[in-house]
């Protein structure tokens, strides 16, 4: 007699409302039972999450060795099959006699004798086909899909305890450490095929062909559902088992399953319909489908860039041992690392391992480029920055390429010797904005520029775009170019007030050396505008930002004026090396440290002295690129959703003062609503600008669709304020998991209005649901969010600090000098 049944089912948790379902349809129906959760995921620390009565374990937890490894492997699909078999063993061990597993997105309504009779009499193990007649119709799967995908249906599976089962379940278990994988064309489907094998392996087994288990698409075109008056569910005038609902999104309902085009339009009626509404409700309300993406334990490396399945493929085919440690945390470095056995005779064009692995994949480019020669690599480089981010998804993993081959492009000439008498270098920037137009993204960025350069320990001076004879107010480049630059909005000073390096500003360039803090598309007017005062044989060199992923052919001609260009982010260098392959893109970045500020007061702003406040700073160039709509979505969810309401949070707008247009207010208030927890503040005109109003708040909100540099970010991290930002553009150089809380995206087109040079574009879109989480992270975590706090503010001393940005700069214009 059974002494001990045990119920699990496997799921990462996205798909935990799912598995609620199954294991209380699972108790009701055996209470005797003892049901489990294994885990492939992290485990939540949100209250409630998991299914009240269940085990919950991870499957870090189950003693498979080398589990990061085993993790980094697989993808999520992947990593959900292949620690079945380690899962039924754990279970085994801890005594149970019977063992059954279940797919999450299984609903069990029937007792189920059929299965227990089997293993009661001795079964090993207990399947279920997924045909049980020729199926030789014209929707998939049909005998064809079959054969290909496993001639049982792996999303139930019984265990009776014996040896026969262990010693299966141990060769199971060592083939799924690194054979489980998605390769149909290659015989191979995950855990499921290998059970093809079980009846020539194991004489104990039973295929239960009764017609009322495992009803999913596969087989319902065979079997006759119905209901019964009084609300029982029937398969060919039985009662149903379990249904399995797999490829079925609750919110379409009108198709049972994404993998196939059968019972879809008309043929989801009658039972079938009425069974999917019924399951689709539940799931619906316990807010299935909202789980972030983002949230998945195992889909980044510790720096926070995605894996791609590029990636993990690598991995599997390259290395059946890994002797680099926890591959989550090495195997990016590994990814940049030169590669044997090709030609390394330029600086900067070095083959990394994951371009050679790329190359190795396809035969095309093995054809077209011999990466022993010269040729073939310059030619695969060319390929490489076009195409390769198809593959690999995330710019991060491309980002490295670009760097090396921006910073090792030699300098196109030599600049002017300098006189003893001369400043070294000559900033041109956007320093008097008072005088022709409001302070913007030029204003701040020139003087961060010159002040880098102070910091270097370098003779400077500035001169300012909007001056020289051609002057006239309102034609600074500020003005004409803050929409597309992306920098952010002023974050310095209130309007007008004196700068301490005042004195350094001139009327006229008078170094060997010219650098422009000034856009591509303002480049042109300003070289004119100033004229004789700029020194004509000076060695140029402009610092444009640009926000989207591609640089507009309509602006190459700007950067033919200047010598070499210098990208303050990787994100902006990465776009420039693509459009002007063989040009100088030294990185170089600004300087982002922010000097300590006070903050504003709470109560002259009309915010609350005692709640926790998340500010999102809005910028001159509208709406569009900042997102604040996604930035309040995220707040409602977060905090005013039904039990998580929560009226001591707080979402603060901050708008540079006279900024924006009143129709863009408008849109914004209406949005609000009369949310008192939502509050627009138009920050400057108080004084001490949006660093005090950074200062006064607790955390930063960037819902940002792109960021070419990233100030208000820079200024929250380096005034001590928490951030969450978009996990995309230059703000990645600047929030990690380590720094703050990267929020998930994914890519849409830019719309006609939102930013010049639309065409062609994409930006990211935040995923309101993950910044939410996020926010409560934060706010729930008071010792996590001072970790990632002081993490942040070394890494913005360390790498964007004024002295370190200042020696970067210093050793680059040495490297011009001796040319």
């Amino acid at each position: 007699m059974r002494r001990s049944l045990a119920i699990f089912t496997i799921c990462s948790n996205n798909y935990v409302r799912m598995a609620d379902i199954l294991l209380r349809s699972a108790k009701a129906r055996h209470p005797d039972a003892t049901t489990y959760l294994c885990l492939a995921d992290g485990r939540l620390r949100e209250p409630d999450f998991y299914p009240a009565g269940v085990e919950v374990v991870t499957a870090s937890e189950l003693g498979i060795r080398d589990f990061e490894d085993f993790a980094f492997r697989y993808d999520i699909m992947e990593l959900n099959t292949a620690v079945k078999p380690f899962m039924f063993l754990h279970l085994l061990a801890r005594g149970h006699d019977a063992v059954l597993y279940f797919d999450p997105d299984i609903e069990i309504f029937s007792p189920l004798h059929p299965v227990l009779d089997a293993i009661e009499d001795g079964a090993s193990f207990v399947l279920t086909p997924h045909l049980c007649h020729p199926e030789e119709g014209e929707h998939y799967p049909g005998d064809i899909g079959v054969m290909q995908a496993g001639v049982f249906n792996l999303g139930f599976l019984g265990i009776g305890a014996c040896g026969e089962s262990e010693r299966l379940l141990q060769w199971w278990a060592r083939r799924l450490r690194y054979q489980c994988v998605n390769d149909q064309p290659g015989g191979v489907f995950v855990d499921q095929k290998f059970m093809d094998l079980i009846p020539a392996y194991a004489a104990r087994m039973r295929v239960l062909r009764d017609p009322t288990l495992n009803v999913a698409y596969w087989n319902l075109q065979q079997r006759d559902l119905s209901r019964d008056a009084d609300g029982t569910w029937r398969v060919d005038g039985a009662p149903l088992g379990f249904f399995h609902f797999s490829g079925f999104n609750p919110r379409d309902l009108t198709r049972l399953s994404k993998y196939t085009t059968a019972f879809s339009g008309a043929a989801m009626e009658g039972p079938l319909l009425a069974l999917c509404r019924a399951y689709a409700d539940r799931l619906v309300a316990s807010g299935h489908g909202t789980l972030p993406d983002g949230l998945y334990a195992y889909g980044r490396f510790a720096s926070g860039t995605p894996i791609p399945e590029a990636v993990r493929r690598m991995y599997r085919e390259r290395h059946l041992v890994w002797a680099g440690g926890d591959p989550f945390e090495t195997y990016e470095s590994f990814l940049d690392l030169p590669a044997p056995d090709t030609w390394r005779g330029a600086v900067g064009r070095v083959v990394t391992n994951l371009m050679a692995w790329v190359h190795e994949r396809e035969p095309g480019l093995r054809q077209c480029f011999d990466l022993r020669t010269r040729e073939g690599v310059n030619g695969y480089f060319g390929w490489y920055g076009r195409h390769a981010l198809n593959l690999l998804r995330d710019r991060r993993l491309l980002e490295p390429v670009m760097e090396r081959l921006g910073d090792a492009a030699p300098p196109t000439r030599q600049p002017p010797a300098q006189a003893a008498d001369e400043p070294a270098i000559s900033v041109v920037g956007d320093f008097h904005a008072a005088s022709h137009g409001p302070p913007g993204e030029s204003h701040e960025t020139g003087w961060r520029a010159l002040r880098g350069l102070v910091a270097g320990g370098i003779r400077v001076e500035g001169v300012d775009a909007g001056s020289g004879p051609e002057a006239e107010p309102g034609t600074a480049l500020g003005a004409a170019s803050g929409a597309a630059s992306g920098a952010g909005p002023d974050v310095a000073a209130a309007p007008g007030a004196a700068h301490p390096d005042d004195h350094r500003i001139v009327g006229r360039a008078t170094a060997p050396v010219a650098l422009f803090r000034v856009d591509a598309e303002g480049l042109p007017a300003v070289v004119a505008r100033l004229g004789g005062a700029l020194r004509p044989d000076a060695y140029r060199i402009a610092m444009p930002l640009w926000a989207l992923p591609e640089f507009p052919a309509a602006l190459l001609p700007a950067c033919d004026l200047v010598d070499e260009i210098w990208a303050p982010t990787r994100f902006v260098q990465a776009t420039l090396v693509r459009a002007l392959p063989g040009r100088p893109v030294p990185r170089m970045p600004l300087p982002l440290e922010f000097d300590p500020v006070t903050p504003l007061p709470r109560a002259a702003l009309g915010l609350p002295e005692d709640g926790f406040l998340f500010l999102c700073v809005l910028g001159r160039d509208g709406l569009a690129r900042r997102n604040p709509g996604a930035a309040i979505a995220a707040f409602r969810r977060a905090f005013r959703d039904g039990r998580r309401h929560d009226p001591r949070r707080h979402l603060v707008l901050g708008v540079p003062a006279g900024s924006l247009p009143e129709a863009d207010l408008a849109a914004l208030r209406e949005s609000m609503g009369d949310d008192p927890g939502l509050h627009l503040v138009e920050a400057g005109a108080a004084g001490g600008g949006l660093p005090g109003l950074v200062a006064a708040c607790d955390a930063l909100l960037s819902t940002h669709r792109s960021e070419a540099l990233g100030l208000p970010v820079a200024a929250a991290l380096s005034l001590g304020r928490p951030a969450i930002a978009t996990d995309y553009s230059a703000t990645t150089e600047l929030v990690s998991p380590a720094t703050g809380y990267p929020v998930d995206f994914r890519l849409v087109p830019v719309r006609e209005g939102e930013h010049p040079f639309h065409a062609g574009q994409v930006w990211a879109e935040a995923d309101p649901e993950h910044a939410a989480w996020q926010m409560r992270r934060m706010v729930d975590d008071e010792a996590g969010r001072r970790v990632r706090v002081a993490a942040a503010a070394a890494h913005i001393r360390g790498e964007y600090g004024f002295d370190a940005v200042g020696r970067r700069q210093a050793e680059r214009l040495r490297r011009i000098r001796q040319l």
